[in-house]
């Protein structure tokens, strides 16, 4: 190996790359989310009202926009998992099969996986911004960012910043076109996400050497559904070129202020829940220092589970997926970075 293969290859190794750091910080903040943690998926209701249970909430009740209705129930969850640190999934979001209602007996994982990110980012915009700044000031004071975008015709931009040069980009929109209903019983504790006429949304902010912000993360974009999926509509999160973001707040409301929006470089302790969301922040930080022996799935973030392997990508040898369907979820951004490894 020449001395600049080598210079780049320690230059690259100190960057933390963004795509790859929202994964973690998505999956470890879902997976114990204390607002749904041990929660099973009772019943979905769309066009109708729920049949297990009556809900007098008026957002709900006099919605005239699309909705979702999700209730979770922690008294279906089998004793033996309240008694385990197992991680709250997509795929163990639901009873036994025997305590099944018939509207979530047939759901697509997909649609499972929908409605779990619908549900935890309820509200989180402001609490995934001082996530990503509890993981940040782990790490030296001029650690650098290496940013991987692809925009809607297929064209790649990558470039590097100081991780600490990110700003919070808040703003408002108006006349949301979606609502998300998500009930937790026993606790009975409710929450909804769109309906209201003015609905205040946080996103992060990079920039490339000598512009102006040019790049938006949202790490909370699912609580709109679908619509909010990244690259392609497949990915967990969004993290694209702002200009194609500000085509994507279309489909989340009729308005907003984006082209005017409160801009500052951090956010305070007050967070809700800030010493969870610090643990957080610790364990991603563990997982980042152990990439090159603890691998994690490039659609969803998950680490090996349950003994098993995660399947590697046959090219380039590099990325790690769960299963082939979060491989193929995956590929539409992953293929324009996927390169055999040089021999």
């Amino acid at each position: 190996m020449d001395n600049m293969t080598e210079s780049r290859r320690r230059y690259q190794a100190g960057l933390l790359d963004l795509y790859d750091i929202s994964l973690l910080l998505n999956y470890e903040r879902a997976v114990t989310e204390p607002r749904f943690r041990h929660a099973k998926l009772r019943e979905v209701a769309t066009t109708n009202d729920f049949q297990t249970v009556r809900l007098l909430a008026p957002e709900w009740n006099e919605c005239t926009i699309p909705r979702t209705g999700l209730l979770f129930d922690k008294s279906l969850v089998p004793a033996s998992e309240l008694q385990t640190n197992e991680p709250d999934l997509p795929s163990n979001m639901l009873p036994p099969s025997t305590k099944r209602h018939t509207s979530v007996k047939d759901l697509t994982s997909k649609e499972l996986e929908t409605y779990y990110w619908q549900a935890r980012n309820h509200d989180g915009c402001f609490t995934t911004v001082a996530l990503f700044q509890y993981f940040i000031d782990l790490f030296p004071e001029f650690t650098r960012v290496r940013v991987r975008t692809v925009d809607k015709d297929g064209k790649v931009t990558t470039y590097s910043t100081l991780a600490s040069d990110r700003f919070i980009v808040e703003m408002h929109l108006f006349g949301s076109k979606s609502l998300t209903m998500a009930t937790v019983l026993p606790d009975g504790l409710t929450h909804i996400s769109g309906g209201d006429n003015v609905i205040q949304h946080a996103v992060l902010g990079f920039s490339s050497p000598g512009t102006k912000i040019d790049t938006i993360l949202d790490l909370t974009s699912l609580q709109f559904g679908d619509v909010g999926r990244g690259f392609k509509g497949r990915g967990l999160f969004v993290l694209e070129p702002i200009q194609q973001y500000v085509g994507r707040l279309d489909k989340f409301a009729e308005q907003n202020d984006f082209k005017t929006p409160k801009m500052s470089a951090r956010i305070s302790d007050t967070v809700p829940n800030s010493e969870w969301l610090k643990k957080v922040a610790k364990k991603v930080k563990e997982r980042w220092d152990q990439r090159e022996t603890v691998h994690w799935c490039g659609h969803c973030g998950s680490p090996p589970r349950d003994g098993n392997e995660l399947q590697r990508c046959g090219t380039c040898k590099a990325a790690y997926y769960c299963n082939v369907e979060h491989q193929k979820a995956a590929w539409a951004y992953h293929k324009h970075f996927c390169a055999a490894p040089k021999t």
